[in-house]
């Protein structure tokens, strides 16, 4: 990456982070004038543009993004993300696979997944995804944040109190 491309991605991803995201959406796009085939940098801008509720613009993004890089676990969970972001569930769940499928180990996939599968009151499922998330990343608070409600939609109490108590281990803000 060039540095001025660098720089521009760089001030795009601390736009975001800020919840600038049509500030982060100017950079980013400034950035892909100077490398339209900036893979890290449409993935970037398609998270801004997803946040930012621009849903067909962050989809263009990161589509591209994957065509560019096609075993691309996070570009994979970002369109995940989007799809679930509009109830598109079947979507949602598919995209989580795909990223699986290349990195089996990505516990926010994982975790994401089991959201899909609580909303649906596919509580076992739900319990496996997010009970896989905590193992693989065990400072994933939202995984047991889930595996906590997961458990108490389950009838399981003293597993409840277990991921309570990692929440409370890792000072997970449950607010």
């Amino acid at each position: 990456m060039s540095s001025d491309l660098y720089s521009l991605n760089l001030k795009g991803i601390h736009l975001t982070d800020d919840g600038e995201y049509a500030k982060a959406v100017a950079a980013f796009t400034e950035a892909l004038a100077i490398n339209p085939d900036a893979g890290a940098v449409l993935f970037n801008r398609g998270e801004a543009k997803r946040l930012a509720g621009d849903f067909s613009g962050a989809r263009a993004d990161l589509e591209r993004a994957l065509e560019i890089s096609p075993d691309a676990a996070d570009i994979m969970h970002a369109l995940g993300l989007l799809a679930y972001d509009n109830d598109e569930f079947d979507m949602a769940l598919d995209w989580y696979d795909k990223t699986l499928a290349v990195a089996p180990g990505f516990a926010p996939a994982w975790n994401d997944k089991g959201v899909v599968f609580f909303r649906r009151e596919s509580y076992r499922e739900a319990y496996q995804c997010f009970s896989a998330a905590a193992s693989l990343d065990p400072e994933l608070g939202d995984a047991w944040f889930n595996l906590a409600d997961t458990c108490d939609e389950l009838g399981l109490p003293a597993e409840r109190r277990k991921a309570l108590d990692v929440l409370k281990k890792l000072h997970y803000d449950m607010s």
